[in-house]
């Protein structure tokens, strides 16, 4: 079973995952739209989209490394993430650009960071795996925990880690980092994939007009991992109890259901 057909499965079953528990707590209106009625998206955000396609470079750089290959060149890696992009100008569902951005515009940056990110990263000393799927129990009565770690590496003493690829409009603030569930998740997970205490490190991309490749290693302990369970537990019951309400925030702006959300 290749990578995409692990995933495609792990999501069909039953499941909770980062990205559901984080939509309830932004706006659970949306969590049902998504979610419940699994309404189809009237538009998507450009950022969705354009770190999708960067993702796609990234991955297709580190699948070379882990196969032995030669290492993919700024050039190389440029046409991967253009070639993607427009895949994702191609979707049925139309793209929704912010201010000051176009089709093109996103190209030349994406070129821009992916080249900072060729001249800055720092290779691994062996890739183990690249979009590695995880499925975990975090409590009994509670669905599966399902993600994807995007690389396994291991440094020189077989060492493993986990690191996660990320793009923003800025660098993170500690509070976003310190609270972000989905690197609880993750540190959650790797034990349970054999990969023992591995450490979660943070590769940002910054979409700035000087690109900037922000490396964060954070932490977390015992007491983060019974807050994430306790936040999914709370979730799950609103989620029963059919509490969706309009949580109204700047997020509504290019929101993918706002046509469907005014109607009522």
């Amino acid at each position: 079973m290749n990578t995409a057909t692990a995933i495609q499965t792990l999501f069909a079953e039953d499941h909770i995952s980062c990205s559901s528990l984080g939509l309830f707590q932004r706006c659970p209106r949306k969590y049902r739209f998504r979610y419940i009625d699994q309404l189809p998206v009237e538009t998507r955000a450009s950022a969705l989209a354009f770190g999708s396609a960067v993702h796609e470079a990234l991955a297709g750089f580190y699948v070379a490394l882990k196969a032995g290959e030669p290492e993919l060149s700024a050039d190389q890696l440029a046409t991967v993430f253009r070639d993607a992009w427009r895949r994702e100008l191609r979707s049925d569902t139309p793209i929704l650009f912010g201010d000051n951005e176009s089709a093109d515009s996103l190209i030349d940056l994406g070129v821009r960071m992916l080249s900072v990110f060729h001249e800055t990263a720092e290779r691994p000393h062996r890739v183990v795996e690249v979009e590695m799927p995880f499925s975990i129990e975090i409590a009994e009565g509670l669905p599966l925990l399902v993600g994807v770690l995007d690389l396994v590496v291991q440094d020189k003493d077989e060492l493993y880690g986990v690191i996660e690829h990320k793009t923003g409009a800025k660098r993170w603030t500690d509070e976003k980092l310190n609270y972000d569930g989905q690197l609880t998740a993750y540190r959650m997970a790797a034990p349970y994939l054999g990969l023992g205490d591995a450490p979660v490190t943070i590769q940002l991309l910054t979409k700035t007009k000087q690109p900037d490749l922000v490396i964060y290693n954070p932490t977390r302990t015992q007491a983060d991992i019974d807050e994430f369970v306790e936040t999914a537990s709370a979730v799950l019951r609103a989620v029963e109890a059919g509490a969706f309400w309009c949580s109204r925030s700047w997020q509504c702006n290019g929101c993918e259901y706002a046509a469907r959300c005014v109607a009522g």
